[in-house]
């Protein structure tokens, strides 16, 4: 020691250390800086970070802080890139918090991280210490040939994050987590207003579309109850009818439609957390299925008694709510209100769990090309005509259930019941089988637009809290 401190001040032979130190982490910094740089030109740009931080598995917006982080030291403050001379002032203002985060996980003598050292860390987080999980660890911050992670890969992965970040959260959970791509997810004030946002959103955008496009379904219901009528028919039925005519039910309609969504979206949202918790390591399409299934059922659930009044209105049966209510339950009683519900869930079950299922991998499957091939996000209007089109192909593929629901809630007041199965094998045999598929057309037509609007409100929630969040 005293042969490395003289006086007080640094020898120079521990000068030299230092400055080869900096010499080694300006290297890493720049290689790290030319690998961002897709483009080759000297400027990593918004997009390069949106690119790195998907590969990393670590939130999209981490890339707008780090741009901003890095433009707080730049000549020209304003735009989407940075330079070289940017970068290399953000990583030297961090290094040194950088150094004491990896000297923290007890580095060997020869200042690197390997495998049994990295198992030593999960243990202490009570994390699974096993060998897939430090590969998984080590593969993540691209361990050199000989398995160990060096001072300047971690470092690479550390700029990565916000330094609010690393000061709210243990590094070492966030590096498992993003290797092994098994979040831990703890309910926070964000993820409970996010249920809320996206309940409350969803229903007012249900409601309101609902009351827009209720002539289209006021149409299919008279194609789908009409034994003999046509398209063309039907449709000059309608023109007779006026604007009030075809508004017929609306009141149910709108409640209905209303309540249902939300519940339906609340609960899919609060299912999808739920099982993430329960189960971290299940796929996310899994969790899509679990969830939007239970959020159909009991969002039909609720909406059932407002589509029987709905439908004996638009098929003309009754004038208002108060005398069809009235009739129903004083033949059929509080079953009367929930006739055709197993039709109904056999429709909007398989139906909401296609549209949201479609809607996540359609969205997902255009978000990556347009950032592989545009180098951005998708426009607002690409995001609505997604919704658009996953309602429609769930509409049309689950059209024969709209069918077998509208004859049974249409039924005389009073008939016997008969099962779906009976139904179905009833209407084949008497009107053949393009029965099934009738008022597919205006239905497609409905759902269409009810579909984008009720996706735009959901991702609308959803991006409301993200910028508040930031």
């Amino acid at each position: 020691f005293n042969d490395q401190m003289k006086g007080g001040m640094p020898s120079k032979r521990r000068l030299d250390i230092v400055q080869e130190f900096f010499k080694y982490t300006e290297d890493e910094a720049k290689r790290f800086f030319d690998e961002l740089d897709r483009n080759k030109d000297g400027v990593v740009t918004l997009d390069d970070m949106r690119v790195e931080m998907k590969r990393r598995n670590l939130p999209e917006k981490y890339a707008d802080n780090f741009i901003k982080r890095a433009k707080r030291h730049a000549k020209w403050p304003f735009g989407k890139s940075i330079v070289w001379e940017d970068f290399r002032s953000l990583n030297q203002e961090r290094e040194s918090a950088m150094l004491a985060n990896f000297n923290a996980l007890d580095v060997s003598q020869f200042g690197s991280l390997k495998k049994h050292q990295i198992k030593s860390l999960l243990q202490k987080m009570q994390f699974p210490a096993s060998d897939d999980n430090a590969d998984s660890m080590l593969r993540y911050l691209d361990a050199d040939a000989s398995g160990y992670v060096s001072y300047g890969k971690y470092r690479n992965f550390l700029i990565l994050i916000p330094k609010e970040k690393i000061e709210s959260k243990d590094i070492g959970m966030m590096w498992f987590e993003s290797a092994t791509m098994v979040p831990m997810i703890v309910p926070t004030n964000s993820s409970k207003k996010m249920l809320v946002l996206s309940t409350l959103a969803s229903a007012m955008i249900s409601g309101t579309s609902t009351l827009a496009l209720h002539p289209l379904d006021t149409v299919k219901t008279m194609l789908q109850a009409s034994s003999k009528g046509t398209i063309m028919t039907v449709f000059k039925d309608a023109a007779k009818l006026g604007r009030k005519g075809l508004y017929r039910g609306i009141i149910p309609a709108t409640a209905g439609a209303a309540s249902s969504q939300g519940f339906r979206v609340g609960v899919f949202e609060a299912a999808k957390l739920g099982t993430k918790m329960l189960l971290p390591s299940i796929p996310d399409l899994q969790v899509q299925t679990i969830a939007s299934g239970m959020g159909s059922f009991i969002g039909t659930a609720v909406r059932i008694p407002c589509e029987v009044l709905k439908q004996r209105l638009q098929a003309g049966q009754y004038t208002g709510v108060v005398a069809a209510t009235s009739a129903v339950m004083k033949k059929d009683g509080l079953g009367g209100l929930f006739r055709g519900s197993a039709a109904t869930l056999s429709r909007e079950i398989p139906f909401y769990v296609i549209g949201m299922v479609a809607y996540e991998q359609f969205k997902k499957a255009a978000l990556n090309w347009s950032r592989e091939k545009r180098g951005k996000d998708l426009e607002p209007w690409e995001t609505i005509a997604l919704g658009a089109l996953s309602g429609a192909v769930a509409a049309a593929l689950t059209t024969p259930f709209d069918v077998l629901k509208t004859r049974l809630m249409t039924s005389a007041v009073g008939a016997q019941s008969v099962t779906i199965r009976e139904l179905a094998t009833k209407l084949v045999k008497e009107e053949g089988p393009g029965v099934l598929f009738k008022g597919a057309l205006p239905r497609a037509l409905w759902i269409a637009p009810v579909g984008a609007m009720n996706f735009a409100g959901y991702e609308l929630a959803k991006n409301a809290l993200d910028s508040s969040s930031q």
